[in-house]
């Protein structure tokens, strides 16, 4: 096995828990690309495959955001595998198995009909002699989807019902562990870069990219696979290219700065598409707070309290600005308290200094 994408050893656990990535079962919770590996080691053990794919999302927009794979895949590949999810007219797909009531689903070449017509099977698992696949959508108990899984197995060895069961069991709990390890720990002050932009064509290939453009995308490419930045603005592009409006993705670097990119087309005199323009920059923390919160399954008001806790106000002036009593304040930081697994204000901060940076 190698899991060339984690940038260190990755510890084996049971399903269902990560390597105490879900907070509040204990410890801090781990970097995310440990996370994923953890997860990926657990599953080839307890389900098994001859290739397996585990990736976090950013759950607005449900992109890719980071992943660890068995086995290593170039960027030519990974642009097909956005292309199929993004665009092409398949089954199976990841944001289908979000939205509906079974996140699991299995599909074979033996038996499954919809595979011979499938681009997926045509261009990516046939290509690579498999002949079952698996795929799961990692949904936590708020809706929220943080991840997927996508493992595959050579002809004549498909999945089983015990299979399926041993990975529905583990997807409440792998979703928490993602989230939480895509927020824990502070982010470095200051990332030290101007805003850079990148002018892509429908097919995601950048035509031009700015110097600090450049330096972003350095920054996206450290510590992950070669080619993820390029992938990630291949399926970002992708998304803008069938999107109304403007369409953004969050990233946490190896380094842990949070960036943000965001996407829409470009059009001509005459309406006409012309590619994609992308925007690159640190995601401010008011875009991270938002997803802290879900990763901690907070409510809007909960969120309104932490905002202005982190802001350094006391119990009275948060009461005020929010017209509600100091009694309701104390109520909502021990909800607050209990879901982040911290007894202080002073912990709360150092667990949300992931948004202050």
């Amino acid at each position: 096995m190698n899991l060339t994408s984690l940038g260190g050893s990755a510890r084996a656990v049971s399903i269902g828990f990560v390597a105490d990535s879900a907070g509040g079962l204990g410890g801090t919770p781990a970097g995310l690309q440990q996370c994923l590996g953890s997860m990926l080691t657990a599953f080839e053990r307890s389900v098994g495959f001859a290739e397996g794919v585990v990736m976090s999302f950013d759950p607005d927009v449900l992109l890719p955001n980071a992943f660890a794979a068995s086995v290593e895949r170039g960027l030519d590949d990974a642009v097909v595998a956005c292309r199929n999810e993004q665009l092409d007219r398949d089954f199976l797909k990841f944001r289908e198995l979000a939205a509906g009531q079974v996140r699991v689903g299995v599909a074979s070449r033996e038996s499954d009909p919809r595979a011979r017509s499938s681009p997926r099977w045509q261009e990516i698992l046939d290509v690579r002699g498999h002949g079952h696949e698996l795929r799961a959508a990692l949904v936590d108990a708020s809706g929220q989807c943080w991840g997927a899984l996508n493992f595959m197995r050579e002809a004549g060895r498909p999945f089983t019902e015990r299979d399926l069961q041993r990975v529905q069991s583990g997807i409440g709990h792998g979703a928490s562990a993602i989230a939480r390890s895509m927020v824990a720990g502070a982010a470095p002050a200051g990332a030290g870069l101007e805003p850079g932009s990148v002018w892509l064509d429908e097919a995601g290939a950048i035509i031009f990219a700015s110097p600090a453009a450049q330096g972003w995308l350095d920054r996206l490419d450290a510590g992950s696979q070669a080619g993820f930045a390029r992938a990630l603005l291949a399926g970002l592009a992708m998304r803008a290219g069938r999107e109304a409006g403007a369409v953004a993705v969050r990233v946490r670097t190896a380094g842990g700065w949070w960036v943000r990119a965001r996407a829409e087309q470009i059009t001509a005199a005459r309406g006409r598409p012309r590619g994609v323009a992308v925007v690159i920059d640190a995601a401010r923390a008011d875009r991270v707070l938002p997803l802290a919160a879900s990763a901690y399954r907070l409510t809007g008001r909960e969120q309104e309290v932490v905002r202005r806790v982190l802001n350094g106000l006391d119990t009275r002036s948060v009461a005020a600005s929010l017209h509600i009593t100091e009694y309701t304040v104390q109520d909502h930081l021990k909800s607050v308290f209990d879901k982040v697994g911290v007894r202080s204000r002073r912990e709360l901060a150092h667990e949300f200094a992931v948004c202050l940076g």
